[in-house]
């Protein structure tokens, strides 16, 4: 199993990375296809039905400010994991992602993101 990337993954993922900055760009280094589930709401959708859902849930708060906190190369593509800080039932909470991106061709073609908040859970 090597976890090498190619040059088009690289890439992408740096991409990915940029996209945590600008939502829209996921929609360019996305296939059309690719599909895009949530742990949160244990839904597949488009990617397009993704990003509007950002935009819908920020309101006029505009998009959050998701932190990258690192990519590590697999043998389909890369894990993504970032951190960002939102007001749920207007608590601030900080929410970590694990996004597990599937790449063929410089492109995500499938998409599973695991979103977990931060507990004060003590052994």
């Amino acid at each position: 199993m090597s976890t090498t990337p190619d040059q088009a993954t690289v890439e992408l993922a740096e991409n990915w990375v940029k996209a945590l900055k600008n939502i829209d760009l996921f929609l360019e280094i996305s296939t059309e296809d690719c599909q895009v589930w949530h742990s949160a709401d244990d839904k597949w959708v488009s990617v397009a039905e993704a990003v509007a859902a950002v935009y819908e849930r920020s309101g006029d708060n505009g998009v959050p400010d998701f932190r990258a906190e690192g990519i590590t190369y697999t043998e389909d593509g890369f894990f993504n994991r970032a951190s960002v800080e939102v007001q749920i039932s207007g608590q601030p909470m900080k929410l970590h992602l694990v996004q597990i991106v599937e790449a063929r061709d410089g492109k995500a073609v499938r998409v599973r993101e695991y979103i977990g908040p931060e507990m004060g859970v003590q052994p």
